[in-house]
């Protein structure tokens, strides 16, 4: 069913694609602030928050006043990697709405007009952030570096631009790819665009004319006039530039709101990427390992766990490596103990699932099967901690302490198992009793 004349007139009428976008922009970061509130409220915001923005300012200041000798020894290309690693996760932004489809993508103007405004509100947030970037690192770096206002200025404007035009290379990647050729494609093109911004930006700062390196800003100015132009006038995007939306809100709050299905992510492919062919992962087939095999199948293929684990992983190796070795042994002690907390909390979202939800275990399969399958995720990651642990003492102490590397797992895989074991027979107390009152108000 077309639209009539009449409703896209009434909305020419009313305001104009510029202000629909301001309005859709303020609407949009008015949520995400809001949903940020649900965790930061005048409490967390008083005690944690600015006792933290006034120690980090403090800091900043005897940084400032004092620069310590290690920034002396920072390279010089620290604050082109810095601006480049904000450059590469721009996106761009068109603020659309399901609605749209109704009336309002069957006008040309305005949908024309919608594109040019998510691109100037891409573009200035680009120019806003390597700016707030570069002021950051500008006033430590010019003691450190020689690094003078004009330089860190031409240097942060040209990593807005070179953000914008990224932005619009990502925007066409992702149009054009799906699947896993999208995934691939993207962080392709990403490490090729970062390579090529410190190859220029390095060689921007051996001693250029001040005359080159403005014509060179020139010349990405217009590169960026082009693409936009040409991204403005390109139809057939909809249904990407809502995905492109639901991921903009998703990396704002999708911390806040994991669990909710505003802040998920739409996956990125049709098939799953890892165990797409129904094998057995364990030989116990009993139905406690059965109920562990399907938790650690959903697991192993949810990126966003994943990665969560992964970053876990590294947290862990940076604690126990940065540690004193009296402390290391403290720290893979309390690593282990907040993975396992963590790898409850996983199970338990997964039981609360709809489909298994359906399914009504006894209560000793259910902790029999917790307790493999976080043993099936915990043993590989703090067996690796061991290893670094003992790795730590063999890089310390030389000698015998490399047999540490050996020793340290093997000790560490039946303590594991007690304080797995542990782990179940605490989090079976605590969950008989919350269940006992509610028993005894049904009865």
């Amino acid at each position: 069913m077309k639209p009539d004349g009449g409703s896209v007139g009434r909305l020419r009428g009313k305001s104009g694609p510029a202000r629909l976008a301001a309005s859709r922009c303020g609407a949009f970061w008015l949520k995400s602030i809001r949903a940020w509130r649900l965790t930061l409220d005048w409490t967390v915001l008083l005690y944690l928050v600015l006792p933290a923005l006034w120690v980090a300012g403090g800091m900043y200041m005897d940084l400032l006043r004092h620069p310590p000798e290690w920034i002396g020894r920072l390279p010089v290309q620290t604050p082109v990697v810095v601006l480049g690693i904000l450059m590469v996760r721009a996106r761009l932004r068109t603020f659309a709405e399901y609605g749209d489809g109704l009336f309002l993508r069957s006008s040309g103007r305005w949908v024309r007009g919608m594109t040019m405004a998510g691109l100037v509100y891409t573009l200035a947030a680009r120019l806003a952030l390597s700016a707030a970037g570069a002021g950051v690192m500008l006033p430590l770096l010019s003691r450190a570096s020689a690094w003078s206002l004009g330089a860190g200025a031409a240097l942060a404007l040209s990593a807005g631009l070179m953000g914008f035009v990224w932005a619009v290379v990502r925007d066409s990647a992702e149009r054009r790819w799906h699947g896993l050729r999208r995934v691939l494609a993207v962080y392709g093109l990403r490490a090729a665009f970062f390579a090529a911004w410190i190859f220029a930006a390095a060689w921007g700062m051996r001693g250029a004319e001040p005359v080159v390196v403005a014509a060179s800003i020139a010349v990405l100015a217009m590169t960026c006039a082009g693409l936009g132009w040409r991204r403005a006038g390109l139809s057939g995007a909809f249904a990407h530039e809502l995905e492109a939306e639901q991921q903009a809100y998703a990396d704002n709050v999708g911390w806040v709101l994991m669990d909710t299905e505003q802040a998920k992510r739409p996956p990125a492919g049709r098939r799953p990427w890892v165990l797409r062919k129904p094998r057995r992962l364990l030989k116990r087939r009993d139905e406690a390992a059965r109920i562990a095999e399907l938790w650690l199948r959903s697991t192993l293929r949810d990126a966003g766990l994943m990665r969560t684990l992964i970053q876990f992983t590294f947290l862990g190796i940076m604690a126990i490596w940065l540690s004193p070795f009296w402390l290391a042994g403290v720290a893979w002690i309390g690593m282990s103990a907040l993975l396992i907390w963590w790898l409850n909390g996983v199970w338990g979202k997964w039981e609360m699932e709809r489909y298994m939800a359906l399914y009504d275990w006894r209560e000793e399969v259910r902790s029999a099967a917790r307790e493999i399958g976080r043993s099936l995720l915990l043993r590989p990651v703090a067996l690796a901690w061991c290893a670094v642990f003992g790795l730590h003492a063999g890089w310390m102490y030389g000698g015998l302490w490399w047999l540490a590397v050996l020793l340290l797992p093997a000790i560490g895989f039946p303590l594991l198992s007690r304080i797995n074991r542990a782990a179940s027979a605490m989090f079976y107390s605590r969950r008989a009793g919350r269940q006992r009152p509610e028993v005894e108000k049904t009865t």
